[in-house]
């Protein structure tokens, strides 16, 4: 397929090597800045697949057909970004791989049933225009389809063909009305982007819902970015300070109850037991973002689609309203420019 990719910083740039190293056509769509200062040639820098240079073709708009927008900019560069994406004609899938709750309606307004919901777990930094350091030993997308179906489905339609939702047990059971029922992993496109992923090495998870795709990469980095950028640090430095180790581990607990009253269950013992064992070395792109003075960062993109849910479904969150606040706060203490004289190695929970 032919695979275009909105957005050449860390995770851009790692998705679109991999899937052009595994002999996919690969088209990075750019600034035009960028684009003036790129090679032409991917140079990665990798302890999952080793150093290497691969070409893709970079452009500053996107006025070609593609099967596959792969999005990887940030939320608040989205708006601006899109613009970069000709009206005509349209891919045929959009693959956001944003962190947040929010961006699937802006991208739904624009794209309608071509856009599907995923996220992308990488340890990817963007060094210079075409130059990325991966330095995780894992990459996986989840997918699913968005929850009204691909374009031309009939959600309506009794796949059973007796009048019982799949999922209602044996057909000499009780029987359930049938109510309207697609199960995205069902999805072609679902199908043919996990075999391109595959052939590009890069693992792929089919779910069968869009809000779980999102909400258990969330409930993960929503407590990374805000401790690591209220610590000015690694998962190593929070760890140092117990304050702040205690409201990481708060954040996630409140996260999972937002989650599930969102109807999404994110184990937490898993959620927590992975923070524990999270290297120390591990970092987050708000942290790098706010002590390099990047401006606007994608803090409000994290914190404020939860907060919002928290307050509508009466869930306290103390620990998250305490930690947006430190980070906001870190945030507003860094000086622009100035180089962040960190010692650790850098990577990226993205």
């Amino acid at each position: 397929m032919r695979h275009a990719i909105l957005g050449a910083g860390g995770v851009g740039l790692a998705l679109g090597a991999a899937l052009a190293r595994g002999g996919h056509d690969v088209t990075l769509v750019m600034r035009e800045s960028s684009r003036a200062r790129y090679s032409g040639v991917i140079d990665v820098h990798s302890a999952l697949r080793g150093d290497h240079r691969v070409a893709a073709r970079g452009v500053d708009r996107l006025d070609e057909p593609v099967d596959v927008l792969w999005v990887t900019v940030k939320a608040p560069a989205l708006r601006a970004a899109l613009d970069r994406v000709g009206p005509r004609p349209a891919p045929h899938s959009v693959v956001p791989l944003l962190n947040g709750l929010d961006h699937p309606r802006l991208l739904r307004d624009r794209f309608g049933p071509r856009q599907l919901v995923g996220a992308i777990r990488i340890e990817a930094e963007r060094t210079a225009p075409g130059r990325v350091t991966w330095n995780s030993l894992f990459a996986e997308v989840s997918l699913a389809a968005d929850e009204d179906g691909p374009a031309g489905t009939d959600t309506t339609a009794d796949p059973t063909g007796d009048g019982r939702h799949p999922d209602t047990g044996p057909a000499d059971g009780p029987a359930a009305p049938y109510a309207p029922f697609w199960d995205a992993r069902l999805d072609p496109r679902l199908t043919a982007l996990a075999e391109d992923l595959t052939d590009a090495g890069i693992g792929c998870v089919q779910e069968r819902d869009p809000a779980s795709v999102l909400w258990h990469k969330l409930a993960l980095l929503l407590p990374l970015a805000l401790a690591t950028t209220a610590a000015d640090g690694p998962l190593g430095v929070v760890r140092r300070r117990p304050a702040l180790l205690s409201l990481l581990r708060d954040t996630a607990r409140e996260a999972c109850a937002v989650a599930a009253a969102d109807g999404v269950a994110v184990d937490e013992r898993d959620l927590l037991h992975t923070l524990d064992t999270l290297p120390g070395r591990t970092d987050t792109s708000l942290h790098r973002d706010v002590a390099a003075g990047i401006r606007p960062t994608e803090l409000a993109a994290l914190t404020e689609p939860v907060l919002r849910r928290a307050r509508d479904q009466h869930t306290p969150v103390p620990a998250i309203a305490e930690l947006a606040r430190l980070a906001r706060e870190r945030e507003l203490r860094a000086q622009v420019p100035a180089p962040h004289r960190a010692t650790y190695r850098k990577g990226e929970t993205s």
